[in-house]
This record gives structure tokens, sequence and C-alpha cells, in this order.
């Protein structure tokens, strides 16, 4: 890491990290929560000199009122105040505890995708003391923008992974992470596309010069997001896709279809398929609105794509499962059977063929299962990094 501790301010990229506080907080927990900011950005300062770290606490009174709160609305909520304000990264704090979707409990839930972390401070209130609570959330906070920073889990330091947030060690990053922050950061404190005179005014140059210019950054997002998990936490996603491969399997007219569907054709067939079923997901799940913004901004642009990239890069994920689950299943049945059914006579049946027909059948139906699934499940399996 360069030693930049003494370089003057106005040398160092600038790096700013909004804060949302429900105005409806007692002044207590008001109090409590900015020291907790002040603190963070003493350390950041610190610990990653090479940049300049501005925190901005904003009191709002327009907080979800739900309880538990839903960390996902926290999220869309602290993504829209962060485009507005052209924050580099979100943070929504509340002492309200939270909604958990995939775990018994959570305390926060950082989203990489939409540079947005919700903290709740609910649990770390009944400590035994005010400096146990403040240690705790704090590193929190930590964990939370080590995530949003770029950092996996590691039982050595803060990204240690915990089922109670509490003041024990460790609370902070280790040397080796402080060096992958500032080289992740880098790329955030460099000048925003819009802010920039190169920036395109339509719609479809802007998308194009933010592929290009970040593609390999967006690819690796996507990939980070592990999106083969939709089908371990969508029922309904994944009963429409079973139930439908199974009726397929047992219909004559399915092998008989696919007898008659050329092998090179099938190629494009399944690729269009993927395709559209990712749209119907997208649009029926009124995907498009996260990152909305009234004006083209980077930040929307790269939340939009990343988010339609990890839904079409679960898709695909999900038609290699069907394609080997199904072809595992056709090499068990009689090929006798499967091929009078398909009307081949005496000639071998094509294994390979028949299970990426049935594969790309299964897709067809997990996007009808998939919009069958409750908006907010389906958009917190894409967008939520984890739940802690």
């Amino acid at each position: 890491m360069t030693d930049t501790t003494h370089q003057p301010d106005n040398e160092r990229p600038l790096l700013t990290i909004g804060v949302a506080l429900d105005g409806a907080e007692s002044p207590e927990i008001y109090r409590a929560a900015r020291e907790v900011v002040e603190e963070l950005e003493r350390s950041l300062q610190r610990d990653v000199p090479d940049f300049q770290w501005i925190f901005q606490v904003l009191s709002r009174h327009d907080f979800p009122r739900e309880t538990p709160q839903d960390p996902l609305a926290l999220l869309e909520f602290g993504s829209d105040i962060k485009i507005e304000y052209g924050f580099d990264f979100m943070l929504v704090v509340t002492s309200c505890p939270l909604l958990a979707r995939f775990d018994q409990a959570t305390s926060g839930v950082p989203s990489t995708m939409l540079e947005t972390g919700v903290i709740s401070m609910a649990r770390m209130l009944d400590l035994d003391n005010v400096t146990a609570t403040r240690r705790a959330v704090l590193g929190l906070c930590r964990h939370i923008l080590g995530h949003l920073f770029g950092l996996d889990h590691n039982d050595a330091s803060v990204m240690k992974p915990r089922e109670f947030w509490t003041d024990r060690e460790p609370l902070d990053w280790s040397e080796e992470e402080k060096q992958q922050l500032a080289a992740f950061l880098q790329d955030i404190a460099d000048p925003r596309l819009e802010e920039t005179a190169t920036a395109g005014k339509t719609a479809w140059k802007f998308y194009c010069q933010v592929l290009i210019g970040d593609g390999v950054a967006l690819a690796r997002e996507i990939l980070f997001f592990r999106s083969w998990r939709m089908m371990l936490h969508l029922g309904r996603f994944t009963a429409a896709t079973a139930v439908s491969v199974i009726f397929l399997f047992l219909s004559g007219e399915a092998w008989e279809l696919g007898a008659a569907i050329h092998s090179d054709w099938l190629n494009l067939i399944i690729a269009v398929i993927l395709l559209l079923a990712t749209l119907s997901l997208y649009f029926g799940q009124n995907l498009q609105a996260v990152g909305r913004s009234d004006k083209m901004m980077e930040q929307a642009v790269r939340s939009r794509i990343i988010l339609f990239g990890t839904l079409l890069t679960g898709m695909i994920s999900f038609w290699i499962n069907l394609f080997l689950i199904s072809l595992g299943v056709i090499r068990i049945m009689p090929e006798s059977v499967l091929a009078g059914w398909a009307g081949l006579g005496g000639q071998p049946l094509p294994a390979f063929h028949f299970a990426r027909l049935m594969a790309t059948f299964g897709i067809l139906a997990s996007a009808l299962g998939g919009n069958l699934e409750e908006e907010h499940d389906l958009k917190a399996v894409l967008i939520y990094t984890e739940e802690t």
C-alpha cells in the first residue's frame, strides 16, 4: 500500500459514504449511531489512507415502517438515496429488528450489487453496557462495508461470519485485507461516467460505455453472487420445473418432438429460450425498477447490468443442472422404451440431444414458476450478498 498518510487531501481520491438514520429514532440511539459513524470514519482514514473518507449522516423521515423491518425494502430505500446524493456507498441503520429470509435471525444485510448495506442495532442493544454495544455495532459496520468493498469471509478478521454480533474480537480487518481494500476502491474513486465529457447521451451508448469500461469488473461481480443458489431458495421456481420435467419424461409427444428437432438448431433454440426466460423473470418480477434513476447514472446502470447478468447466469446454471439430471435419468431408463416413444425404431437413442431438450423445456417451466414467486423473495435471492 502506498504511504499517503501525509499526502494533501486534494491529491487523494475522495470516497463518500452515506448513512441513513430514521428521524423517529430516540436521541440516545441517534447519538450512539453517530458515535459509531465517527469512529468508523477515523478508522478508515487510518487503515486505508490512500483516500479521503467523508461520511454524511442523513436523518430521514420516510423510512419503511414495518416491524420487523424488511432488509430488502431498506436496501432499495438506501440505494435510491445513494443514487440521489451521488454517494459511493450507503449504510442504512435502524434500531428495529430485521426480517430474516434465509437464516433464523439477522442483524445486517449487505448488497454488493446495490453498494448498500443494512444494519440493525436491535439485538446489540441488549448487550451488557454501552461500550459493548458500540464495539459490536462498529464491528458489524466493518463487516458489512468489507463485503461492499469486495472482501470475502475470513475467520481471522472482522470478516468472520457470526450468528450474533458482540464486542468479541476480531473487530478489524487484517493487514492483507486493508491492501485488498485499497486496490478494490481505486476504481470506485475514479470519476463516474456521467461526470466525464465523453458520457453517451443516449441510453444505448451509455450502457455500451459502462460495459466496455467495466466489463471485467461487472463479470466478476456477477459470478460473485453465486447465482446457482436460486434453485435452493425458490420453492415455486424449482417445483414448477420439477413437475414439468417429470411429465415431459413420461410424455411420448415430447420424445417425438425431440426426435423431429435437428440437433444443430437446438443450440440456437437453447440460447433464445434462456434469454427469453431471463427477460420474462426480469420484467415479470419488476426487477428493472432496481437502481432506478431519473437520469443516466453509472451506479444505476451497473446495478441493472449486474442484476440482469446474475439472473441470466442463474438460468444458465439451472439449465446445466437440469441437463445433468436429465442425462442421468435417460441413462437409467430402458433405452428401447425411450427410442420407441421417440419413433426411432431400431436406431440408438441420442441421449445427449434429448437431455439438452428436456433441460430446455424445464427452463420454460422455470420461467413460469419464477413469475409465481413472491417478488420480494426473488429479489432477495438476487440482491442479498448474505445475512449476518
